[in-house]
């Protein structure tokens, strides 16, 4: 293993611990804030295709106000699945805030889509993607060391014209306290 990648799995256990220890009304009131913002904000008004992230983790902002106003708005849906042989991500289609409903906890805890025939996504204007702590920089800790959405997000960066990612990520939508010094 090398220093770095030891260096960010205890990172990650630290940063574990120290989510946990915030009250859930402060996680609440600071989402509500950070929700507001990402809806109010230029990068995210504008933009017809977005994938959001399923959110589990307790100190993760809750996506739900996220979803319901994509849907309400008119705007695409999409979401994180793993592919058939789960050696990475793609993004696909939620029909509709049904569909959104009737979508099954895995074995792992997450919220996927189903194997069910859905439009892949080929083309995003806007991925929301989940972190569970950034640096001053905006470089984000994943959540665990089989980080796919940095795989998916290099593949994005081929496509004709590239979503945005770092800005509403990073100065939006995370909590004050995950920021982390290098």
């Amino acid at each position: 293993m090398t220093p770095v990648r030891a260096r960010k799995g205890t990172l990650r256990v630290e940063m574990h611990k120290f989510l946990n220890r915030i009250p859930s009304v402060q996680i609440e009131n600071e989402n509500e804030i950070v929700i507001r913002k990402v809806l109010e904000s230029d990068l995210y008004q504008p933009k017809k295709r977005i994938c959001v992230y399923f959110s589990k983790q307790r100190a993760e902002i809750s996506t739900k106000s996220i979803i319901y106003d994509i849907f309400s708005t008119g705007k695409i849906c999409y979401m994180p699945r793993w592919n058939k042989d789960k050696t990475s991500i793609e993004m696909v289609n939620i029909r509709s805030l049904q569909d959104y409903f009737s979508l099954q906890i895995d074995e792992f805890g997450f919220i996927e889509p189903d194997d069910q025939e859905r439009e892949i996504a080929t083309q995003l204007d806007l991925i929301i993607i989940p972190g569970m702590a950034y640096d001053l920089d905006g470089n984000r800790l994943s959540y665990n060391k089989e980080e796919p959405y940095n795989e998916y997000l290099a593949k994005c960066q081929e496509w004709n014209n590239p979503p945005k990612i770092s800005k509403l990520i990073n100065k939006v939508l995370i909590f004050n306290h995950n920021y982390i010094s290098k």
